[in-house]
Parts: C-alpha cells; structure tokens; sequence
C-alpha cells in the first residue's frame, strides 16, 4: 500500500515547505493508529481476540526488538485483509473522526502558511492510509506516512519502507522530494516531541505545538513560537 507516486519530487528552487507532524500535533494527546484500530473493534471489523493477538505479539516485538521498532513494524491486527478494506475503513474513520480532530484554529495556522507560498507536507509515522486522509482538509501538497506489507493481495501484519520517527523524518522526507530546491530558511515546522528536533533543525520557522516539556523548555530558550498547552499526563 505504497503511495501511487514514488517518484521523487524536485521542486523550482526558493520553494518553502510547511511540514506537519499528525500523532501529538494536529491531534493533541491523541496517536491515529490506536484509536483507529479501537475503532475498527468498536465497529466489528475486528474480534477481540483478534485484538489481543494483535497486543501480545506487539508485546512481544516490544521485548525482542525495542518499542519504537516495534510500534514501527508490527499491524499484525490487519493481517490478511485486502488493502482495498482497509482503505474503506480509513476513509470511513477519517470522515467520521480524524478530519474533525484537527482544531479549526490550528487548521487556519496551516491554511495560512499555504495562502503565504508554503507547499504543505505532511510527514508523520502514523499508516499512510490515515495520514491520506487530512489531506483535503489541510489541502496538503505531499503525504508521507507508514506503509503497510502486501503479499498475494493481502496484508502480511508489518510495515514497509522507512518508518518516519526522529532522525528517520529526515529519511523518508528526501526520500519523496529533492531538498535542493528547498528554501529551509524560510520554511516551517509543526510538531510536538523532542524527537521531532531533526525536522525543527531543518527549518527556519519551528512551531512547538502541544509540545512535550523537553520540547517545550528548548522553544522558550530558543525563541521559538509555540501554540497550545502539552496534553495532561504527558511526560518529557
């Protein structure tokens, strides 16, 4: 379920990107993938046991491979599913919650840098078949998610190609566009984890939004504008 263009983007130099990060961001305190995958048990695409199959084998990547590799690679949840119901599904959860996730105020800020000369990239770890999905209403130029394995038709239950988290953004961003024709100077970045620094470093309009402490005391030291509050609970 790769992307239908893999082709890499050049853009005319002095172009300026606006790139926007999902999980923590667009949705605050929220990651799209589990709540998307609640949503699919909720609604019966899923059994239960389906879904502590899916949390005992991620338990066990967990142990064997590390979290973040593991939260990387495993949906074993869709194993066996055709992508052509999982992108009915996606669609189905974006119409119904993701779209209307994303706060009209941060949506203006957004919509603001697109009116301002920004292309919009949205660059997130979440499945592609989500992060597809806000695509309109971010009118967004260029989506970069995870993708999900296919073999003979089917969903083999893990990831493929690079999975976006920390210096890795960096990857699968060049990976999709040329960054030679890019103005980093003037571009911007939203994003809301320390883990995002890679990406902030890249440009020269870093936004902190609902940003982790680490994150948010780096912005204040820097200078940088954040927006919104960190969510409840969450830890540097």
């Amino acid at each position: 379920m790769a992307p239908e263009t893999t082709t890499r983007i050049a853009f005319p130099p002095g172009t300026r990107l606006a790139l926007i990060d999902l999980d923590g961001t667009l949705l605050q305190g929220m990651n799209a993938e589990r709540i998307f995958y609640l949503n699919l048990l909720v609604h019966g695409h899923v059994g239960i046991f389906r879904m502590l199959g899916f949390l005992f084998s991620l338990l066990g990547d967990i142990v064997r491979m590390g979290f973040r590799p593991a939260i990387g690679s495993n949906t074993r949840i869709l194993k066996g599913r055709t992508p052509a119901e999982v992108r009915q599904w996606a669609g189905a959860f974006g119409q119904v919650f993701l779209r209307k996730a994303v706060p009209d105020g941060l949506r203006a800020k957004i919509l603001s840098l697109r009116q301002g000369g920004c292309r919009i990239v949205l660059l997130s770890g979440s499945l592609q078949v989500l992060v597809d999905q806000l695509k309109d209403r971010l009118e967004a130029d260029i989506l970069i998610g995870n993708d999900l394995e296919v073999a003979e038709g089917r969903l083999t239950g893990r990831k493929t190609g690079i999975f976006p988290y920390g210096p890795m953004k960096l990857a699968a961003l060049f990976q999709r566009i040329d960054p030679d024709g890019i103005d980093w100077a003037n571009s911007w970045a939203l994003a809301d984890r320390i883990s995002d620094l890679p990406v902030f470093d890249l440009v020269g309009h870093p936004v902190a939004v609902h940003a982790d402490r680490r994150l948010r005391r780096l912005a204040r030291e820097k200078g940088w504008e954040t927006i919104g509050r960190p969510h409840a609970g969450r830890r540097p």
